[in-house]
């Protein structure tokens, strides 16, 4: 007999097929993963969608569009979303709110009911990563974490939707290219990606859900929520201008934070010094450039503020485990 969450469950599974119509059939590469690959009439590229435990799913685009391509989504199916956009600028239209999309967003959404239309520009390479999870599992998984509290029903306190919005933190960039880049297969791959969604789940509930319950001290500062707002302002400030960043004490009277709070709140919130932060993010967006662009190394590297390629290309190495150039030969396989 099934009960009312295992057929939640299976409504989850059964819901997105009427999204991903017009891209079917779909190759079922084993008994958890769907494969489908674009026709020639839409675009290029996959879609993976893996069943990673009952009412969890993970889903994987790396596609181009031939021509600009609307997708409507409507359905009245409450679930949990976490969408991570990786690569490809799409216009969202939520609500009668229209929203450009950026690479390095992602978006934690609670919803009864989804009304979107997504505009797809053409020929833009486009990489989404999307973690779909069940009412009754969510609620689950927070019981078992000890924030019964943060049920679905009284995170959206009566409303229809709440979205999450949350910059990609080099924490998450490296799991997401982890789950991209794996060699695994059948039960492992499910297996792996599994391990890999929880860790996001965790990574992101922590830094949305229970920011306010994280002890933000070090040496004796303790940050309250409007300074953890300044250092995410700082943050971006850097993302914005890392070929040409501020110093530390410049960066700190943008964003309205002593300095002090400033380092100690980028060691708490995303677990590295600011100039930690800034490399990583420097190192990802070159990366993107070389996948993206077909760009050169050396114009890479100073387009990410680094004069010097071959300090560059040590770091680069370090960080990834290959040269920018054997970079460009592995992205041109893809």
């Amino acid at each position: 007999m099934q009960t009312l969450q295992s057929l939640e469950y299976e409504e989850l599974y059964s819901h997105y097929n009427k999204y991903l119509s017009e891209f079917l059939p779909y190759s079922s590469n084993n008994r958890y993963t769907d494969l489908i690959t674009l026709p020639e009439s839409i675009g290029s590229g996959m879609i993976s969608r893996t069943r990673v435990r009952p009412g969890m799913e993970i889903i994987i685009a790396d596609c181009r569009m031939r021509d600009v391509h609307t997708m409507q989504l409507h359905g009245n199916l409450p679930m949990v979303d976490l969408t991570f956009w990786i690569q490809g600028n799409i216009e969202i239209l939520h609500s009668g709110t229209q929203e450009q999309i950026s690479p390095g967003l992602g978006h934690l959404t609670f919803g009864l009911e989804q009304q979107l239309e997504l505009k797809y520009a053409a020929g833009v390479p486009i990489t989404i990563c999307e973690i779909r999870l069940a009412t009754a599992l969510f609620d689950e998984l927070m019981d078992e974490l000890g924030h019964a509290r943060y049920s679905f029903a009284l995170i959206l306190d009566g409303r229809e939707n709440r979205i999450f919005h949350q910059s990609i933190l080099p924490k998450v960039q490296s799991i997401l290219q982890d789950i991209r880049s794996h060699p695994f297969a059948g039960p492992m791959r499910k297996m792996f990606l599994e391990g890999k969604t929880l860790e996001l789940l965790a990574l992101w509930f922590q830094q949305t859900l229970f920011e306010d319950e994280v002890s933000a001290q070090r040496g004796g500062i303790r940050l309250r929520k409007e300074d953890i707002a300044r250092v995410r302002e700082a943050s971006e400030i850097l993302e914005k201008r890392m070929e040409q960043p501020p110093s530390l004490l410049e960066l700190s009277k943008l964003a309205g934070i002593s300095d002090s709070k400033l380092k100690s709140g980028f060691r708490e919130l995303f677990g590295t010094t600011v100039f930690g932060y800034l490399k990583e993010k420097r190192l990802y967006k070159a990366k993107e450039l070389l996948e993206m662009e077909r760009i050169n190394v050396c114009d890479a590297a100073i387009m990410v503020g680094y004069s010097n390629p071959s300090h560059f290309a040590a770091i680069f190495r370090e960080r990834f485990g290959c040269n920018p150039r054997e970079w460009i030969i592995e992205s041109k396989r893809l």
